[in-house]
């Protein structure tokens, strides 16, 4: 019999997707075509989130552990990439959020809070009342809105502004097969169709033929169905190894990467899949399409430091994503192709992922997003304070020395980052320096160099004064009295089995 990777975590799901395979056949049976490719009208929006994707393992960002992307890679180099684009959040309900209103998760709300932050034991706020998303925004425009997603935190309040919403924990491709069922059944006028494809976030669980690209020649471990977490516990689990050097470190660490890099590479396969049906539809001339991150992942890049500052509560160190603000985790690809998209654009300049929306409706040729539950809050503010706050449309140049933020952690303390240039400096939201990097001269950010720099460090935690002074941060020291035992147990349980809550 061959070998079948994660046999015993996929026997569920392969069950549900062939359930939901035969649910798709009858549609195309009972409800009719409805793709007009000859409409006139804005172009329609295909937006394709990836959650806990890293930058630096797609291929036009120039990894060189294998062919992750050739897929992302083809189509983006026929568009527009986004080179150095910072994450405001190191998880997903803040960053998505972010991405899909236009603003900081202090202005939007959905961000946990408290001295010390444990999402394994307190739930997240959800999006602030009155909060307008770009699926709102599109519907107010004539589009129909539809969001498949597979992780639940994207419906805290952002699921439930598109007209329709489906959750299923499945691989890319599945979802992806229902997206295109609603688009088959609603391309006759402009859509906006959002998916959220899941597979690299915990647990990973790729299939044989995406691994045979990245596993050793020597073949697959025994135990290789812990390696959908971090390995084997006690001795080979990444997150409490006492010496990440050791080589039973290295090798868990390789089986876990060749993993990572699997998963991404399914989801590159299923996204050239979803382009040609655009093209067999003849929908690809009038569909914009951008993928994105919400995050990246940690892989011991920064495991010093985080035994170092020791400030995580669960005492893992070093692995997965929510505890720090370094670039493996903020660091995010942003690429867009199709009808009003610049070909053959390469931005080099820092931008944020609260850019996205408004550079995107700027692409669409549509109003931009305006959000009327801030006007009061946003017009008591100076204007420096107002900017660093809000994303912009990225159709013309950036400044170059554009203030950029990040914050809104989920485990441990209130970290927050400002970057301006190549200067990066990592902060207690109290105004207390952790460390200053210069991503020019040290994108790995393995040296602290604050005090050789202080009159930078000086600079930034201004910026960073005047942000705490405006009270728009993600920040408040008491913490939210909710628990997991409040949410609905549905709920609950999807999160759980994406390791959230215990």
């Amino acid at each position: 019999m061959p070998y079948i990777p994660f046999q015993k975590l996929t026997r569920k799901p392969q069950i549900q997707a062939r359930l939901l395979g035969i649910k798709r056949a009858a549609n195309k049976l009972l409800k009719p075509n409805r793709i007009n490719p000859d409409r006139q009208g804005p172009a329609s929006l295909l937006l394709l989130g990836i959650d806990t994707l890293r930058a630096d393992h797609l291929g036009f960002h120039g990894y060189q552990g294998g062919p992750t992307c050739p897929q992302l890679d083809r189509l983006a180099a026929g568009g527009t990439i986004f080179h150095d684009v910072t994450a405001p959040a190191p998880w997903t309900l803040p960053s998505f959020t972010s991405a899909l209103t236009g603003v900081m998760p202090g202005l939007h709300g959905g961000f946990l809070s408290g001295e010390v932050r444990n999402m394994d034991q307190q739930p997240p706020q959800r999006l602030n009342e009155g909060m307008i998303t770009l699926a709102a925004h599109l519907k107010s425009q004539g589009y129909r809105t539809a969001a498949f997603y597979s992780n639940q935190f994207f419906a805290f309040g952002l699921a439930e502004s598109f007209d329709h919403h489906e959750y299923y924990n499945l691989p890319a491709a599945e979802l992806s097969a229902m997206a295109q069922d609603w688009i088959r059944q609603n391309a006759e006028q402009p859509f906006f169709c959002f998916i959220l494809f899941n597979d690299p976030h915990e647990p990973t669980t790729p299939n044989l033929a995406d691994l045979s690209h990245f596993l050793p020649a020597d073949g697959h471990p025994d135990d290789f169905e812990s390696f959908a977490s971090w390995g084997p516990e006690p001795d080979g689990h990444l997150g409490y190894l006492s010496d990440a050097c050791s080589s039973q470190a290295m090798a868990s660490l390789k089986t876990k990467l060749a993993v990572y890099d699997a998963t991404i590479h399914s989801v590159d396969q299923v996204i050239g899949d979803l382009q040609k049906k655009l093209e067999t539809w003849q929908l690809a001339d009038s569909t914009l399409v951008s993928m994105f991150a919400d995050h990246g992942e940690e892989f011991l890049d920064h495991v010093d430091f985080a035994r170092r500052w020791n400030h995580d509560p669960r005492k893992v160190r070093g692995i997965g994503h929510g505890h720090t603000q370094f670039q493996e985790l903020i660091h995010v690809p942003w690429a867009a192709w199709g009808p009003g998209v610049p070909a053959g654009i390469r931005h080099q300049e820092p931008v944020s992922l609260c850019d996205l929306a408004p550079t995107v409706l700027d692409w669409l040729g549509l109003p931009p997003m305006l959000q009327p539950a801030l006007r009061t809050k946003l017009d008591t503010l100076a204007d420096p304070v107002r900017l660093l706050l809000l994303g912009q449309s990225l159709v013309d140049p950036a400044e170059s020395e554009r203030t950029i933020l990040a914050e809104a952690i989920a485990y441990g303390p209130d970290i927050v980052v400002i970057r301006q240039g190549p200067w990066k400096m990592m902060a207690l939201r109290n105004e207390q320096t952790l460390a200053l990097f210069n991503l020019k001269d040290d994108p790995a950010e393995c040296a602290d160099v604050q005090s050789k720099h202080p009159e930078i460090v000086a600079r930034l935690q201004t910026i960073l004064c005047h942000w705490n002074d405006s009270g728009t941060g993600a920040g408040g020291i008491e913490s939210s009295s909710d628990s997991w035992n409040d949410l609905d147990d549905t709920v609950r349980q999807r999160l759980k089995d994406l390791g959230y809550s215990d």
